[in-house]
């Protein structure tokens, strides 16, 4: 990820405070935002995008789609899941026509986000889950605002968690 001149870094000890976090950033999203996670294996993006999904009312279950690249969910806005774990070359990035949902009325939620970092455009919201090895269940969640909407996003919204940055 690209360095950025703001961050916001916070500690969930669980995941009901990861998904609280998810909720809080979903109450400042509108159509068009690009959520863009990364983290190890089982760090949380899943259930990050759960309390995301949550405030935005999405009828669908939420799910780890670590087997499935991209699900369409339904909600106050259209939501495009998109894990891409198992996204190995180009041409299966090209294949996912993925520029089709990112640059439309919806809301896109991307795993693994790195792998389609050169494509995500100016601004998008970079998320950085990472394990923290002295408490189970802790994580250490970095909120990477890249470009003026989201710089502004981070201001307004209120996020009930230790802030540690």
């Amino acid at each position: 990820m690209k360095e950025r001149d703001r961050t916001l870094t916070f500690l969930s000890y669980c995941p009901e405070e990861t998904v609280i976090l998810g909720e809080s950033i979903a109450s400042g999203l509108k159509g068009g935002d690009i959520i863009a996670l990364s983290g190890e294996l089982g760090a949380g993006k899943t259930v990050l995008i759960k309390g995301i999904c949550k405030t935005l009312k999405v009828k669908e279950n939420v799910s780890s789609s670590s087997f499935v690249l991209f699900r369409s969910l339904s909600g106050i806005y259209p939501v495009y899941h998109f894990d891409l774990y198992r996204l190995n070359t180009d041409e299966e990035l090209q294949d996912l026509a993925c520029e089709e949902y990112l640059f439309s009325e919806g809301i896109s939620l991307i795993e693994w986000a790195e792998k389609l970092e050169e494509h995500l455009g100016g601004d998008y919201l970079a998320i950085i889950l990472e394990y923290l090895p002295e408490e189970k269940d802790s994580r250490k969640i970095t909120l990477l605002p890249e470009g003026e909407r989201f710089r502004k996003l981070l201001e307004e919204i209120t996020i009930p968690l230790e802030r540690i940055h």
